[in-house]
């Protein structure tokens, strides 16, 4: 569910740029036809709905993909926005506030978006709900009803001319309405069953409650069922003189009063925003053919500028190529061919088309070589500085700790100090050896042992030693007195180098004994 959340974050991120073109060009455009703007939301619904988009070079979108869910879960999260003020700002604090945590099993940002995923889908179904429900009222208010002519009918609870239902559409109006003002408002209505505008409000509601998140899809709504009314309003006005149109704008005068319940139901379609509609009214002049022909063309361009993702680049340069190897019976390598890494979004794929099978698991777990990276880099720097780790690592230990004070579980020790602990498993060796040695001194039965007893499993496994099932760990030092008698006993069931392989923790242990002797 948190990748579904972030393609559909993404893909709100990206249309926003649309959706802010669109608001200027509508602005633009004021004496270009109507119908114009309702062509541009729609435009806009294609990019919020599609999942993919063509890519051009012409795109001014600046990325369109800002959260990476790979990047997110597994690496340090980073966001790429496409602006490079934006990048610098933010992804410094998600790097240092989201960092991922190694005795965790997902990075901490990933959890959160879980959480923001779960927020999302409770906020879909709270706007759906109220759509329900205001639609459960609108229908109960014209349960009493008189037929006039076809679908058309007459209510004494409508107090604004509107169209309810969307296989079988209705027009209601008021019982009350004379002949003079029902003609103009019955033609409008037709007017928006004649361009199904009765389904694309609904749409247009359904996709905004997927994306509700995003201020600017409130905005992009607001003004489709302002522009859906201005088109059908021209449709209707084209052929009129100006006492007819007087005519029809005070009509929509006369419907804008207590037309509130219809309004808030977003699957009845009454009328809104009266004041620039009578204003349009009045100032209708049909659009020259030059205008029409440069909104058509604004149109075409801000679809390709904004509708579409910029070109993703492949580097593909002599320096970047990489050897594939295949491996004959006897387990040699044999190199067969060199190739071109591409960006990211074809890590996966490249891994399994590029690597034997029987490793392409390792190749796909991006976590699993950064503790041994980590740990290689630890051992240089020591060797280089002559650093003294025992007493380093006696201080990692001593402020891991020292807080949470009132807590008796290791785990929230551990929780307070994520950066402390984190340096002990950087440590490697230096750390397995130092605790060795204290629990070799025996009594390491408070809260150091079993801080011990974890970063020396943590160690262990990330490099790929098993631990028995059975052990009984009461303390720290019962854990080690159990780990100490299995690889006494390893030697006995494993050749020396095969021990060193497969139990490495165990190996160095047994180096410290003086059992074995480490070449």
């Amino acid at each position: 569910m948190g990748d579904i959340f972030l393609k559909t974050l993404n893909m709100s991120i990206a249309a926003s740029w649309l959706i802010l073109a669109v608001v200027l060009l509508r602005f633009m455009l004021r004496k270009a036809p109507k119908w114009i703007a309702v062509l541009l939301w729609g435009i806009v619904a294609l990019r919020l709905v599609v999942p993919f988009s063509f890519e051009s070079v012409l795109s001014l979108i600046p990325s369109a993909e800002t959260f990476n869910a790979h990047n997110i879960q597994y690496e340090t999260p980073a966001i790429s926005s496409g602006i490079s003020a934006v990048n610098n700002a933010v992804n410094p604090v998600l790097g240092e506030t989201f960092a991922p945590n190694p005795v965790g099993s997902v990075n901490p940002l990933y959890v959160w978006t879980l959480v923001a995923s779960a927020i999302w889908l409770v906020g879909i179904a709270a706007i759906l709900l109220y759509a329900v429900i205001s639609y459960v009222r609108v229908r109960r208010s014209v349960a009493e009803r008189m037929p006039y002519e076809a679908n058309i009918f007459l209510c004494d609870h409508v107090k604004s001319p509107f169209i309810l239902g969307l296989i079988r559409p209705k027009i209601y109006l008021p019982s009350n309405m004379d002949a003079t003002s029902m003609e103009p408002m019955v033609a409008h209505e037709k007017a928006h069953l004649a361009r199904l505008d009765h389904w694309w409000k609904p749409l247009g509601f359904l996709i905004l409650a997927v994306h509700w998140f995003n201020p600017l899809c409130w905005v992009a709504y607001v003004l489709l069922c302002r522009d859906i009314e201005l088109a059908c309003d021209e449709k209707v006005i084209r052929q009129m003189d100006l006492d007819e149109k007087k005519q029809y704008s005070t009509v929509l005068l006369e419907c804008s009063t207590q037309r509130r319940l219809v309004t808030i139901c977003p699957l009845a379609f009454g009328e809104v925003g009266v004041k620039e509609r009578v204003k349009n009214v009045l100032n209708y002049k049909k659009p020259a053919f030059w205008i029409i022909v440069v909104a058509v063309a604004a149109c075409a361009v801000v679809t390709v500028c904004f509708a579409t993702n910029p070109v993703t680049a492949e580097p593909n340069t002599p320096n970047t190529e990489r050897p594939t190897f295949r491996e004959d019976p006897s387990g040699n390598l044999i190199l067969e061919e060199y190739w071109n890494p591409r960006d990211g979004s074809y890590y996966a794929q490249d891994i399994r088309e590029k690597f034997p099978a029987h490793i392409v698991e390792d190749g796909m777990d991006s976590q699993k070589f950064i503790l041994p990276q980590q740990q290689e880099c630890y051992e240089q720097a020591v060797a280089s500085a002559g650093l003294d780790t025992d007493k380093v690592i006696g201080a990692l230990l001593e402020t891991i700790c020292s807080s949470p004070a009132l807590s008796s579980n290791p785990g929230d020790y551990i929780e307070e100090h994520p950066i402390e602990y984190r340096e002990l498993t950087y440590y490697g060796r230096y750390t397995l050896k130092y605790c060795f040695a204290r629990f070799e001194e025996g009594n390491e039965t408070g809260l150091d042992g079993h801080i011990m007893r974890t970063v020396c499993e943590d160690i262990a496994v990330g490099w790929g030693e098993a631990f028995p099932t059975d052990y009984v760990v009461i303390t720290g030092q019962m854990w080690y007195d159990a780990f100490k008698s299995n690889a006494l006993g390893l030697m006995e069931q494993y050749r020396e180098i095969e021990l060193a392989e497969r139990y490495p923790a165990s190996y160095l242990l047994l180096s410290m004994l003086g059992e074995v002797s480490i070449t």
